[in-house]
C-alpha cells in the first residue's frame, strides 16, 4: 500500500522523488498510537539507534491506496520484520536499563544543545554518555517503550514518498506536508550501504521524468 501525500510533491528541481518502504506500527503498551518505521534504516543499519530515531508518530492523515499516486521509484528493502523491528528496540531498552542508576544526570537545556553537537551515531556510543542514555531512554518512553515485555500490536508494510536533495544531504517526507528529517539525512544518508540503495534507485528516477 503507498500513503498519498496530501503534501504536493514536485519532481524536477533539486530533488529526487523515491517510494521508501516502511512500516505502521502499533505496540501493545500504547494501543492507539501508531509509529512509522523505516524499513530501509531497518534492514540496513545493523544498529538499533538508527532505527530508533527515524522513527516518526504517525497521526493517521492520508489516504492509503494499492498504486502509487505519483509517479516514482518504488524502493525494495533486503528485508526486516516485526520480530527483527522489535528484538532491536528492546536491546536498546534493556541496555539503558542495564545501567540504571549510574552517573545519572539530569538533562538541562545547555546540555541538550552540547549533545547535538556531540552526536552519538551508534547505541554503544548513545549510551556510553550518560546525557545521551537519558535522551534515548526518553525517547524510548516517549513510544512506549518502558518495559521488556512490550510486543507489536499490529504491523502494516506502505510505502512513504519521500524526497532526496541531488546532492544527497537532504531527506524530505511527504505526508500531510513535507517535513525534513535530520535524522535521516545523518543515520541514513550516510550509511554506506544505504547511500548505495540512493544511488541505484536515484538513477532510475531519471527516466521518470
Amino acid at each position: 500500500m503507498f500513503l498519498k501525500p496530501r503534501a504536493r510533491a514536485v519532481r524536477g528541481g533539486n530533488l529526487y522523488l523515491l517510494w521508501w518502504p516502511s512500516a505502521l506500527v502499533s505496540f501493545d503498551s500504547c494501543p492507539g498510537s501508531s509509529y512509522l518505521v523505516d524499513l530501509v534504516v531497518a534492514s540496513e543499519s545493523r544498529d538499533p539507534l538508527p532505527l530508533i530515531l527515524t522513527m516518526r508518530r504517525y497521526k493517521g492523515k492520508g489516504d492509503l491506496e494499492p498504486s502509487p499516486p505519483v509517479e516514482a521509484p518504488i524502493v525494495i528493502a533486503r528485508g526486516s520484520g516485526p520480530g527483527t523491528i522489535m528484538s532491536m528496540i528492546l536491546e536498546a531498552r534493556r541496555r539503558i536499563d542495564s545501567l540504571a542508576g549510574q552517573n545519572s544526570m539530569r538533562i538541562q537545556r545547555s546540555q541538550l544543545q552540547s549533545i547535538r553537537v556531540r552526536r552519538p551515531h551508534t547505541l554503544e556510543e548513545a549510551i556510553a554518555n550518560p546525557i545521551s542514555r537519558g535522551i534515548l531512554s526518553e525517547i524510548l518512553s516517549s513510544i512506549c517503550i518502558e518495559r521488556q515485555d512490550v510486543r507489536i500490536a499490529s504491523y502494516s508494510p506502505i510505502y512513504i514518498l519521500v524526497g532526496i536533495s541531488r546532492s544527497k544531504n537532504e531527506f524530505y517526507i511527504y505526508m500531510d506536508k513535507r517535513y525534513r528529517s535530520t535524522n535521516h539525512e545523518i543515520y541514513a544518508l550516510k550509511n554506506t550501504e544505504i547511500k548505495s540503495i540512493v544511488d541505484r534507485y536515484t538513477k532510475l528516477e531519471e527516466i521518470f521524468k
